[in-house]
């Protein structure tokens, strides 16, 4: 049985600790770090669920696989597990590059190792294992070697040339340039996108609060806040959803914002794991009045992150 407050998935069977989400034995210290902390927990449950969905989708060469690896990945990375995330995202480049999709297969070598190189700043521990770097250079050559044949009969472009420089100088040069542009949610940075996400609309939610325009802050303050579930940080996002809707002169608009109140139901469900609300939830979010359409895709990718940590099944 798992212990009051440890992770649904966690079976302690005598002396055996047992992931069935996984479906593999745990050591002690795992279930330490983790099982029985309940914002870790469901971090994991995201990202091994989000893996194997990325799997599936693998099998059955569909690209839908995308969207379930950088998941998977950004939620690796959240839980400190720097290989894992950029084995996920190797599985991506992979795929991509089987597919001719190497533009994508680019953009995805661009986000590993980016997720590499922070990890050799801090000293990860995780990264002491030579195949993770041997992994992600192999995936590298593998993109090398398919635009080569592309564009055998042209100069070598500037991909080419930051790919070769990258694997052959052992992925620790110095880091890619980020685009200043958003990128697709499907092929940004993982991690670093809900980062820079959430910077953006907390600033973008201050800039209307300043202006007076309280309701035109509400969606930029809640996708804020949503941000902060994303990287593993609920506690900080609703502290700072209930912080700005808590004012006397922001209340009632932001009560009255479908928004507000869809953002609020999906802290709940995450917290009460009560996955009646779900129903609830989506027809709310049909409610809201979108005016953007990459602010509406964020959203749904967050509740469909939530939804899949309360109701991944072994």
């Amino acid at each position: 049985m798992a212990a009051s407050g440890s992770c649904r998935f966690y079976k302690l069977d005598g002396d055996r600790h047992y992931c069935r989400l996984r479906g593999q034995t745990l050591n002690k210290a795992e279930v330490s770090d983790k099982c029985i902390d309940s914002d870790l927990s469901t971090i994991c449950v995201d990202a091994y669920s989000s893996l194997s969905r990325g799997q599936d989708a693998l099998s059955n060469n569909s690209t839908d696989a995308f969207p379930w690896l950088v998941e998977a990945a950004t939620q690796f990375e959240n839980l400190g597990e720097t290989d894992n995330a950029i084995h996920a995202y190797v599985r991506a480049i992979e795929f991509a590059i089987k597919n001719d999709l190497t533009e994508r297969a680019y953009d995805f070598f661009r986000s590993a190792r980016n997720v590499f190189e922070n990890g050799l700043e801090r000293k990860d521990p995780t990264l002491t294992d030579p195949m993770v770097k041997h992994s992600l250079m192999k995936a590298g050559q593998s993109i090398i070697e398919r635009v080569r044949r592309i564009t055998e009969s042209t100069p070598m472009t500037d991909m080419q040339a930051e790919l070769k420089a990258a694997v052959l100088g052992g992925i620790s040069l110095k880091k890619v340039e980020k685009k200043d542009e958003m990128k697709d949610l499907i092929i940004s940075h993982g991690r670093s996108l809900y980062e820079k996400k959430g910077e953006e609309y907390k600033a973008g939610a201050q800039s209307y609060i300043d202006s007076g325009m309280i309701k035109n802050s509400v969606v930029l303050t809640c996708m804020g806040a949503l941000s902060d579930l994303m990287l593993g940080r609920p506690k900080e996002g609703m502290a700072y959803l209930a912080e700005v809707a808590s004012k006397p002169e922001h209340t009632q608009t932001f009560n009255e914002h479908p928004c507000f109140e869809w953002t609020k139901l999906i802290f709940r469900i995450l917290v009460s794991r009560d996955s009646n609300l779900l129903v609830t939830a989506h027809k709310l979010f049909l409610k809201i009045p979108w005016s953007f359409k990459d602010d509406r895709e964020f959203a749904r990718r967050v509740m469909e992150s939530v939804e899949r940590r309360i109701t991944a099944q072994s």
